[in-house]
């Protein structure tokens, strides 16, 4: 399972999906791809901008389809996998402010935001951008006027464990996945369990990944998922636990769609994809808004994969 996991999640190509890849209705019905709410159209614009239009269980947009509408400084968005230069265009447009983009290419956009005032929105929308905005005040109105837009800034350090470099949860729960696959001496569960508690992370790590996500395994892994302090023995277990359907093993994985490691909630993400259990999709679609662009791309692709 643990080599066939990591043939799912790092080569596509060497394993077969599980599941049927459903076509997802895009909330614009016949508009073409890049579709904006024209904000001349007070009800078209009342309609889409209004919290209850982007509801969860809403379908996404195919990719590179999205939907705009800004009414009264509010602003919804829609975007899966789409141009964010023409989608920055139109929010500038019907905005009122000035766009400056000095970036020649700009990454595809994947975004769920629901009626939020343009202040809250616009981190979300200009995401791993490097950016400038200038605001101005008046009569008590806080208003945008000009958002200068470059090109993407390095990814910060995970939030919980600066001492970790960008992308080193991923790559060490990769690495040890392969080593668990070439591993003829398996440890066994009683030592993975008294190994859970060693103060060595990389000892924990290899528990984990040794844990059936059954009985007392199971508990161990809900656990280290929950208060691990290492980044990476929370994303291994999420791994652990794709295969099992237990309750607590779906709740656990859903809970660590909060976690502060941005990586741990990718991987959390694709071991509930793997597990094919469509009840998750409505807290898939909460991080939709998540401010990290690959956290987005992941939930977007489960949603659309699990059939909603």
């Amino acid at each position: 399972m643990r080599w066939q996991s990591l043939a799912w999640r790092g080569h596509p190509s060497l394993a077969i999906a599980p599941f049927v890849l459903l076509a997802a209705a895009c909330g614009g019905g016949d508009a073409p791809p890049g579709a904006v709410a024209d904000a001349e159209a007070p009800q078209q614009v009342a309609a889409t901008a209004a919290p209850q239009a982007n509801a969860a269980g809403a379908p996404i947009p195919a990719p590179g389809e999205w939907q705009l509408a800004v009414a009264n400084g509010v602003v919804s968005v829609d975007a899966f996998q789409a141009p964010r230069r023409p989608l920055l265009e139109a929010l500038a447009e019907r905005a009122g402010f000035a766009l400056e983009l000095t970036a020649g290419e700009l990454p595809p956009l994947t975004l769920r935001v629901e009626a939020k005032p343009l202040e809250l929105a616009l981190p979300l929308l200009v995401g791993e951008l490097e950016y400038s905005a200038e605001w101005s005040s008046a009569s008590g109105a806080h208003r945008l006027v000009k958002l200068v837009v470059g090109g993407p800034r390095a990814l910060a350090p995970p939030d919980d464990d600066p001492s970790l470099r960008p992308g080193e949860v991923s790559d060490s729960l990769e690495r040890a996945l392969r080593e668990a696959a070439d591993d003829e001496n398996a440890m066994s569960e009683e030592d993975a369990l008294r190994q859970m508690h060693d103060a060595d992370a990389e000892l924990r790590l290899r528990a984990v990944l040794a844990l059936a996500s059954e009985g007392e395994g199971l508990k161990a892994l809900v656990s280290a998922i929950e208060s691990d302090p290492d980044p990476r023995v929370r994303a291994a277990a999420t791994v652990g636990l794709e295969d099992s359907d237990e309750f607590a093993a779906v709740q656990a994985l859903v809970g660590a769609l909060d976690d502060p490691n941005a990586e741990v909630v990718v991987e959390a993400i694709d071991s509930l994809e793997f597990a094919g259990d469509a009840s998750v999709v409505p807290a898939l679609q909460q991080v939709l808004s998540h401010p990290d662009a690959r956290v987005r791309d992941a939930a977007a692709k489960a949603i659309r994969l699990l059939g909603e």
